[in-house]
């Protein structure tokens, strides 16, 4: 493989990686301002207090954060964002998509052996054949698996609303004038969302990611583990 190729599949490696820190920073977020919107025997502590207004400020803050980082990570455009819409680009090249499955179905380096360390060459070669079927049809699912993904995530109500959401995200302010009643916290349908499009569209990007994230590094990421203990960290987090 020419070294443009090898640089242009470490480049994707290397935004993929950082797009996968980002989102475990947004799920777990997510599971900390999530704390603030499903469990009522937590938001009693700060009923008929000033301090609610402190809770609302926290809840919406971190939604926000959740929000912008996943939007960027899935829809920004600029070349030069690490975002899924880049990686899928970069798959457009025929040329490109077909040298990275090459490198990904190339078990030409694989040692195979047997039980007794011994094993003829012509035989290492039908197992790497073989191996090299099943990682062809493993890259095809992958590939499969997150573009499909992707158009129905662009294409849905809740993507939709994140994307188009953007610039008025951006632009707020962490108060705004209510009429008669000074100054309250933004919500989230001033925006046109709702507090549960920041779940949703982590779920939702799950199975892009991570499959994308596998065609990259020929290697499987544990993430329901780390998610799993995202939710631990979080509710003890709150129960302090």
């Amino acid at each position: 493989m020419n070294s443009k190729i090898q640089n242009r599949i470490e480049k994707n490696e290397m935004i993929l990686s950082s797009i996968v820190n980002t989102y475990f920073l947004a799920d777990q977020n997510q599971k900390l301002f999530g704390q603030l919107l499903d469990n009522p025997d937590l938001l009693t502590r700060w009923d008929d207090s000033y301090a609610v207004n402190g809770v609302n400020c926290i809840r919406f803050s971190l939604y926000m954060y959740v929000l912008s980082e996943m939007r960027a990570i899935l829809f920004d455009t600029h070349k030069k964002v690490a975002s899924i819409h880049n990686v899928l680009n970069s798959l457009e090249d025929e040329k490109f998509l077909n040298q990275l499955r090459k490198w990904f179905c190339d078990t030409s380096q694989k040692e195979i052996l047997s039980f007794d360390g011994t094993l003829p060459e012509e035989e290492k070669d039908y197992f790497r054949a073989e191996d090299s079927k099943l990682k062809a049809i493993w890259f095809d699912k992958l590939l499969e698996q997150a573009t499909t993904n992707y158009e129905v995530l662009l294409t849905s109500e809740i993507g939709s609303r994140v994307n188009n959401a953007r610039n008025k995200m951006i632009s707020h302010k962490e108060f705004q004038s209510a009429d008669g009643l000074g100054r309250r916290v933004f919500e989230a349908n001033d925006f046109g969302l709702v507090y549960s499009d920041a779940k949703g569209i982590i779920e939702m990007s799950h199975d892009i990611i991570f499959p994308l994230y596998s065609l990259f590094t020929k290697s499987h990421f544990d993430s329901n583990n780390s998610m799993n203990h995202h939710e631990i960290v979080a509710k003890k987090f709150w129960a302090k």
